[in-house]
Protein backbone atom coordinates (compact mmCIF):
# COMPACT_ATOMS: atom_id res chain seq x y z
CA UNK A 1 0.00 0.00 0.00
CA UNK A 2 1.50 3.37 -1.14
CA UNK A 3 1.24 6.44 1.39
CA UNK A 4 -1.68 7.92 -0.73
CA UNK A 5 -3.59 4.99 -0.27
CA UNK A 6 -3.08 4.74 3.42
CA UNK A 7 -4.15 8.07 3.53
CA UNK A 8 -7.35 8.03 1.95
CA UNK A 9 -8.17 4.25 3.53
CA UNK A 10 -7.78 5.70 7.04
CA UNK A 11 -9.50 8.94 6.01
CA UNK A 12 -12.59 6.74 5.24
CA UNK A 13 -12.62 4.99 8.54
CA UNK A 14 -12.59 8.38 10.08
CA UNK A 15 -15.64 9.23 8.14
CA UNK A 16 -17.03 6.19 9.31
CA UNK A 17 -16.63 7.01 12.87
CA UNK A 18 -18.60 10.01 12.56
CA UNK A 19 -16.04 12.74 12.01
CA UNK A 20 -17.20 15.97 10.33
CA UNK A 21 -16.28 16.76 7.09
CA UNK A 22 -14.35 19.60 8.54
CA UNK A 23 -12.29 17.57 10.91
CA UNK A 24 -11.86 14.94 8.33
CA UNK A 25 -10.07 17.55 5.43
CA UNK A 26 -7.73 19.05 8.49
CA UNK A 27 -6.36 15.26 9.63
CA UNK A 28 -6.13 15.15 5.53
CA UNK A 29 -4.03 18.41 5.16
CA UNK A 30 -1.77 17.54 8.07
CA UNK A 31 -1.30 13.73 6.95
CA UNK A 32 -0.12 15.18 3.72
CA UNK A 33 1.68 17.65 5.05
CA UNK A 34 3.61 15.09 6.38
CA UNK A 35 4.19 12.11 3.71
CA UNK A 36 5.64 15.40 1.42
CA UNK A 37 8.16 16.26 4.38
CA UNK A 38 9.19 11.95 5.49
CA UNK A 39 12.94 13.30 5.19
CA UNK A 40 12.16 16.35 7.77
CA UNK A 41 10.05 14.56 9.96
CA UNK A 42 12.05 11.66 10.47
CA UNK A 43 14.99 13.62 11.05
CA UNK A 44 12.59 15.21 13.68
CA UNK A 45 11.04 12.06 15.15
CA UNK A 46 15.14 10.10 15.58
CA UNK A 47 15.86 13.66 17.65
CA UNK A 48 13.10 13.23 19.96
CA UNK A 49 12.72 9.87 19.66
CA UNK A 50 15.87 9.28 21.14
CA UNK A 51 15.04 12.13 24.15
CA UNK A 52 11.40 11.13 24.46
CA UNK A 53 11.48 10.21 28.09
CA UNK A 54 13.36 13.75 28.70
CA UNK A 55 10.63 15.57 26.89
CA UNK A 56 8.14 14.43 28.73
CA UNK A 57 8.35 16.19 31.90
CA UNK A 58 7.13 19.17 33.30
CA UNK A 59 5.22 20.61 29.95
CA UNK A 60 4.38 17.51 28.77
CA UNK A 61 3.40 14.94 31.26
CA UNK A 62 5.95 12.42 32.43
CA UNK A 63 7.84 11.94 35.81
CA UNK A 64 10.79 13.47 35.07
CA UNK A 65 10.50 16.29 37.12
CA UNK A 66 9.10 14.53 40.04
CA UNK A 67 10.49 17.34 42.55
CA UNK A 68 7.96 19.88 40.99
CA UNK A 69 5.23 17.86 41.23
CA UNK A 70 2.43 18.44 44.25
CA UNK A 71 1.80 15.84 46.65
CA UNK A 72 -1.72 14.92 45.30
CA UNK A 73 -3.73 17.45 43.19
CA UNK A 74 -4.24 20.32 44.47
CA UNK A 75 -5.71 23.29 42.54
CA UNK A 76 -3.38 26.30 42.69
CA UNK A 77 -5.04 29.42 41.57
CA UNK A 78 -3.32 32.89 41.08
CA UNK A 79 -5.51 35.56 42.87
CA UNK A 80 -4.42 37.99 41.13
CA UNK A 81 -4.90 37.19 37.63
CA UNK A 82 -6.28 39.29 35.50
CA UNK A 83 -6.82 37.19 32.67
CA UNK A 84 -10.20 37.12 30.45
CA UNK A 85 -12.53 34.33 30.44
CA UNK A 86 -11.53 33.55 26.72
CA UNK A 87 -7.93 33.25 28.21
CA UNK A 88 -8.82 31.56 31.37
CA UNK A 89 -10.82 28.73 28.89
CA UNK A 90 -7.60 28.82 26.66
CA UNK A 91 -5.01 28.04 29.41
CA UNK A 92 -7.73 25.94 30.82
CA UNK A 93 -6.83 23.07 28.17
CA UNK A 94 -3.71 22.62 29.64
CA UNK A 95 -4.82 22.27 32.97
CA UNK A 96 -4.52 18.38 32.97
CA UNK A 97 -0.80 18.68 33.19
CA UNK A 98 -0.76 21.93 34.93
CA UNK A 99 -1.98 20.13 38.13
CA UNK A 100 0.11 17.12 38.50
CA UNK A 101 3.22 20.48 38.30
CA UNK A 102 1.50 22.11 40.76
CA UNK A 103 1.08 25.09 38.51
CA UNK A 104 -1.38 28.25 38.48
CA UNK A 105 -4.50 26.98 36.36
CA UNK A 106 -5.70 30.29 35.69
CA UNK A 107 -2.94 32.54 34.52
CA UNK A 108 -0.35 33.01 32.26
CA UNK A 109 2.41 32.79 34.59
CA UNK A 110 3.26 28.95 35.92
CA UNK A 111 3.71 30.22 39.33
CA UNK A 112 7.74 28.81 38.50
CA UNK A 113 10.90 31.40 39.31
CA UNK A 114 12.39 32.43 35.93
CA UNK A 115 15.48 30.34 36.52
CA UNK A 116 13.90 27.06 37.44
CA UNK A 117 11.73 27.11 33.98
CA UNK A 118 14.93 28.06 32.00
CA UNK A 119 16.65 24.92 33.78
CA UNK A 120 13.85 23.17 32.78
CA UNK A 121 13.44 24.08 29.18
CA UNK A 122 17.54 23.66 28.22
CA UNK A 123 17.38 20.51 29.93
CA UNK A 124 14.35 18.56 28.86
CA UNK A 125 13.20 20.47 25.33
CA UNK A 126 17.09 22.20 24.97
CA UNK A 127 15.44 25.51 24.47
CA UNK A 128 17.41 28.37 25.58
CA UNK A 129 16.57 31.21 23.60
CA UNK A 130 13.54 32.90 21.61
CA UNK A 131 14.39 31.11 18.30
CA UNK A 132 14.67 27.34 19.43
CA UNK A 133 11.29 28.01 21.87
CA UNK A 134 9.42 29.22 18.43
CA UNK A 135 10.84 26.52 16.46
CA UNK A 136 9.47 24.03 19.34
CA UNK A 137 6.27 25.49 19.32
CA UNK A 138 5.80 25.87 15.36
CA UNK A 139 6.67 21.94 15.10
CA UNK A 140 3.68 21.22 18.05
CA UNK A 141 0.91 23.23 15.94
CA UNK A 142 2.43 22.03 12.24
CA UNK A 143 3.04 18.32 13.10
CA UNK A 144 3.45 17.38 16.67
CA UNK A 145 2.99 13.60 16.98
CA UNK A 146 -0.34 13.23 15.89
CA UNK A 147 0.22 12.10 12.80
CA UNK A 148 2.94 9.12 13.77
CA UNK A 149 -0.12 8.44 16.57
CA UNK A 150 -3.03 7.83 13.75
CA UNK A 151 -0.44 5.86 11.57
CA UNK A 152 0.11 3.87 14.85
CA UNK A 153 -3.60 3.63 15.29
CA UNK A 154 -4.21 2.74 11.95
CA UNK A 155 -1.39 -0.21 12.57
CA UNK A 156 -3.74 -1.34 15.01
CA UNK A 157 -6.46 -2.09 12.64
CA UNK A 158 -4.26 -4.76 10.78
CA UNK A 159 -5.85 -8.29 11.45
CA UNK A 160 -2.71 -9.41 13.02
CA UNK A 161 -0.07 -8.05 15.05
CA UNK A 162 2.65 -9.40 12.40
CA UNK A 163 0.76 -6.97 9.81
CA UNK A 164 0.67 -4.10 12.10
CA UNK A 165 4.49 -4.16 12.70
CA UNK A 166 4.92 -4.28 8.74
CA UNK A 167 2.27 -1.78 7.82
CA UNK A 168 4.68 0.71 10.75
CA UNK A 169 8.04 -0.41 9.12
CA UNK A 170 6.61 0.67 5.68
CA UNK A 171 5.07 4.17 6.65
CA UNK A 172 7.39 5.16 9.48
CA UNK A 173 10.64 3.63 10.28
CA UNK A 174 13.54 4.17 8.24
CA UNK A 175 15.76 2.44 10.11
CA UNK A 176 16.30 0.24 12.96
CA UNK A 177 15.88 2.72 15.94
CA UNK A 178 12.67 4.03 14.32
CA UNK A 179 11.58 0.32 13.90
CA UNK A 180 11.80 -0.47 17.40
CA UNK A 181 10.23 2.78 18.97
CA UNK A 182 7.24 2.63 16.49
CA UNK A 183 6.47 -0.84 17.44
CA UNK A 184 6.84 0.22 20.95
CA UNK A 185 4.36 2.79 20.61
CA UNK A 186 2.22 0.35 18.94
CA UNK A 187 2.24 -2.30 22.27
CA UNK A 188 1.71 1.23 24.14
CA UNK A 189 -1.43 1.41 22.36
CA UNK A 190 -2.64 -1.77 22.92
CA UNK A 191 -2.06 -1.65 26.56
CA UNK A 192 -3.36 1.67 26.95
CA UNK A 193 -6.64 0.40 25.07
CA UNK A 194 -7.06 -2.15 27.77
CA UNK A 195 -6.35 0.35 30.49
CA UNK A 196 -8.79 2.77 29.67
CA UNK A 197 -11.60 -0.21 28.67
CA UNK A 198 -11.39 -1.35 32.40
CA UNK A 199 -11.97 2.04 34.07
CA UNK A 200 -14.61 2.36 31.56
CA UNK A 201 -12.77 5.61 30.42
CA UNK A 202 -13.82 5.58 26.99
CA UNK A 203 -15.89 2.97 24.44
CA UNK A 204 -14.83 -0.18 22.66
CA UNK A 205 -15.18 1.64 19.12
CA UNK A 206 -13.65 5.00 20.57
CA UNK A 207 -10.38 6.13 18.66
CA UNK A 208 -9.07 9.05 21.41
CA UNK A 209 -8.16 11.94 19.47
CA UNK A 210 -4.43 13.26 19.74
CA UNK A 211 -5.17 16.54 18.92
CA UNK A 212 -5.01 17.94 22.58
CA UNK A 213 -1.16 16.02 23.02
CA UNK A 214 0.00 18.41 20.83
CA UNK A 215 -2.05 21.53 21.86
CA UNK A 216 -1.65 21.16 25.48
CA UNK A 217 1.78 21.20 25.28
CA UNK A 218 1.92 24.70 23.29
CA UNK A 219 0.21 25.77 25.96
CA UNK A 220 2.39 24.63 28.38
CA UNK A 221 5.54 25.53 26.89
CA UNK A 222 4.13 28.41 25.94
CA UNK A 223 3.90 29.30 29.60
CA UNK A 224 6.95 27.99 30.58
CA UNK A 225 8.68 30.14 27.81
CA UNK A 226 6.76 33.16 29.05
CA UNK A 227 8.22 32.69 32.22
CA UNK A 228 11.70 32.12 31.42
CA UNK A 229 11.83 35.53 29.45
CA UNK A 230 11.95 33.97 26.28
CA UNK A 231 8.30 34.84 24.89
CA UNK A 232 6.70 38.10 25.44
CA UNK A 233 2.81 38.30 27.11
CA UNK A 234 1.32 38.96 24.15
CA UNK A 235 3.64 36.06 21.71
CA UNK A 236 2.72 33.63 24.81
CA UNK A 237 -0.95 34.24 24.29
CA UNK A 238 -1.34 34.75 21.06
CA UNK A 239 -0.23 30.62 20.59
CA UNK A 240 -2.33 30.04 23.24
CA UNK A 241 -5.67 31.31 21.92
CA UNK A 242 -4.79 30.00 18.80
CA UNK A 243 -5.41 26.69 20.34
CA UNK A 244 -9.26 27.16 20.69
CA UNK A 245 -10.87 26.51 17.86
CA UNK A 246 -9.32 23.39 16.84
CA UNK A 247 -9.52 21.98 20.11
CA UNK A 248 -13.53 23.04 20.40
CA UNK A 249 -14.06 21.55 17.13
CA UNK A 250 -12.57 17.83 18.13
CA UNK A 251 -13.66 17.77 21.09
CA UNK A 252 -16.88 18.22 22.92
CA UNK A 253 -16.25 18.39 27.19
CA UNK A 254 -13.60 19.02 29.41
CA UNK A 255 -13.81 15.50 30.26
CA UNK A 256 -13.58 14.06 26.56
CA UNK A 257 -10.17 16.06 26.26
CA UNK A 258 -9.03 14.83 28.99
CA UNK A 259 -9.46 10.87 28.23
CA UNK A 260 -7.97 12.09 24.88
CA UNK A 261 -4.81 14.14 26.72
CA UNK A 262 -4.18 10.73 28.86
CA UNK A 263 -4.40 7.80 26.60
CA UNK A 264 -2.28 9.90 23.79
CA UNK A 265 0.29 10.26 26.74
CA UNK A 266 0.20 6.79 27.55
CA UNK A 267 0.40 5.77 24.16
CA UNK A 268 3.94 7.97 23.71
CA UNK A 269 5.26 7.39 27.71
CA UNK A 270 3.94 3.63 28.09
CA UNK A 271 1.71 2.86 30.86
CA UNK A 272 3.01 3.76 34.16
CA UNK A 273 0.38 2.60 36.86
CA UNK A 274 1.84 5.53 39.86
CA UNK A 275 1.54 8.39 37.42
CA UNK A 276 -1.90 6.77 35.98
CA UNK A 277 -3.43 7.70 39.09
CA UNK A 278 -2.70 10.75 39.79
CA UNK A 279 -3.77 12.10 36.76
CA UNK A 280 -6.78 10.31 37.39
CA UNK A 281 -7.39 11.79 40.46
CA UNK A 282 -6.00 15.08 38.74
CA UNK A 283 -9.42 15.13 36.19
CA UNK A 284 -11.84 13.81 39.34
CA UNK A 285 -10.55 17.10 41.19
CA UNK A 286 -11.01 19.27 38.01
CA UNK A 287 -13.96 18.24 36.87
CA UNK A 288 -15.67 18.33 40.98
CA UNK A 289 -14.20 20.66 42.70
CA UNK A 290 -16.12 24.34 42.89
CA UNK A 291 -13.35 26.30 42.21
CA UNK A 292 -12.14 24.67 38.87
CA UNK A 293 -11.79 26.40 36.04
CA UNK A 294 -13.36 23.11 34.47
CA UNK A 295 -16.40 23.59 36.56
CA UNK A 296 -16.46 27.85 36.42
CA UNK A 297 -16.30 27.46 32.81
CA UNK A 298 -18.69 25.22 30.75
CA UNK A 299 -16.98 23.70 27.87
CA UNK A 300 -19.07 25.69 25.53
CA UNK A 301 -19.19 29.14 27.37
CA UNK A 302 -19.42 31.69 25.17
CA UNK A 303 -16.10 32.91 24.48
Amino acid sequence: MNPQNAIDQYLQQLKAMGLSDEQIAMYKQQMEASMNLSTQWMSQMGQFGQNMQQFNSMFSGDDGNAGMQSDGAELQLNPNSTLSKKEQWAIACGADLAILNGQYLNDLTTGFSKQDCRSLLSEWWDIDSKEEAVERIEWLFAEGHRIQYDIIWQAMNAISIKESKEFLREHVATNKMEEEVAIERLRNMRDALELFHEHNLIDKDTQPDMLIWDFARVINLSRGCFDAGYLSREEAMENILRCIDPIRKMYTSWKQLSVSYQFARSVWNGIDEEVFEEMMEGMEVLLTDENSPWVKMKWDEAL
